[in-house]
């Protein structure tokens, strides 16, 4: 009787054990890129929801392709460095490496296919300028890093931004209006601190390949304190844009951003180097794709006062 009542047990415990396709699948959409790529769809939406046009889904799947593909390129020309300070990206890009440049291939087409049948020109040149700075810094000008102090921050953000930001302008064949430019600033002063942030955890690598990284040259400390102080700074141009009646009132909504990059600045402070990492794949990443949510919420508020 006893020895049918452990096998019953072990028969339920090995039922209940999570299967190893769930682990894959956490690894293939952190470390592939596809959780952090949202960002893309996120800004184009937040920035649609402001200057209150309306969004399509072809926009929606190429602004999730383009950073795809930057981030995956970026990652596994990265996997041998990455053993070294992030063995968990490095594991899962060298099992995969075989079936690799194939997965290039599907982004690549599909990325082609949706530009020539919804996109135009201008828009076909806007998006082949930032797939090609991102490969041109991927390759090359990512050693300017050793020499320009900030250099990998700045221009990845300037990337995101301008992809965020003038995309609907392009890909609507829209006229250039200020609230393009307020809405850059504010995307490119939100999302600078959050690059800086993701350079923490990768500091001790950046540190051994003479990268002039924020982190690297403040330590975490310092750059700490100047990611809650650009965290400030980065509403001025939300807010000059509503007391100008340009940006739309319930935008002030967005506020609560910085109350939740404070959270995890305070969570971070007190992370080790594991923790710091899960912090940048799971809170900082997450943020971005809120901003739509909490917009629409202070759509409905600011409509209901």
């Amino acid at each position: 009787m006893l020895n049918n009542m452990l096998a019953v047990n072990n028969l339920i415990e090995k039922r209940f054990v999570p299967p190893k396709i769930f682990d894959n699948l956490k690894s293939e959409i952190i470390y592939g890129g596809y959780f952090a790529a949202l960002s893309g769809p996120a800004f184009i939406i937040t920035s649609s929801i402001m200057i209150n046009v309306s969004i399509s889904l072809p926009l929606l799947i190429i602004s999730y392709i383009i950073p795809l593909m930057v981030y995956s390129y970026d990652h596994y020309r990265d996997m041998d460095k990455d053993k070294y300070t992030n063995l968990e990206r490095a594991t899962y890009f060298h099992k995969k490496s075989n079936i690799y440049p194939y997965l290039m291939i599907i982004y690549v087409l599909t990325l082609s296919i949706m530009l020539l049948l919804f996109s135009n020109l201008s828009m076909i040149y806007f998006i082949l300028i930032l797939i090609m700075g991102g490969i041109l810094y991927s390759v090359g000008l990512k050693n300017l890093t050793q020499k320009v102090p900030a250099f990998k921050n700045i221009y990845t953000t300037l990337t995101w931004s301008l992809a965020g930001t003038f995309s609907i302008m392009f890909f609507y064949s829209l006229e250039l209006n200020p609230i393009y430019l307020l809405l850059f600033l504010f995307i490119f002063m939100k999302f600078l601190p959050n690059t800086i942030f993701f350079d923490m955890k990768d500091r001790k690598s950046d540190l051994k390949e003479g990268l002039k990284t924020v982190p690297v040259i403040l330590g975490k400390p310092g750059t700490l304190k100047l990611l809650h102080m650009l965290n400030i700074l980065a509403f001025i141009p939300l807010f000059v844009g509503i007391y100008l009646d340009i940006i739309p009132l319930f935008a002030v909504i967005m506020v609560i951003f910085y109350f939740y990059s404070v959270y995890y600045l305070n969570k971070a402070s007190k992370a080790k180097d594991k923790e710091l990492r899960m912090v940048s794949y799971t809170f900082a990443d997450a943020e971005f794709m809120v901003w739509p949510v909490v917009l629409v919420m202070g759509q409905f508020l600011f409509l209901g006062i």
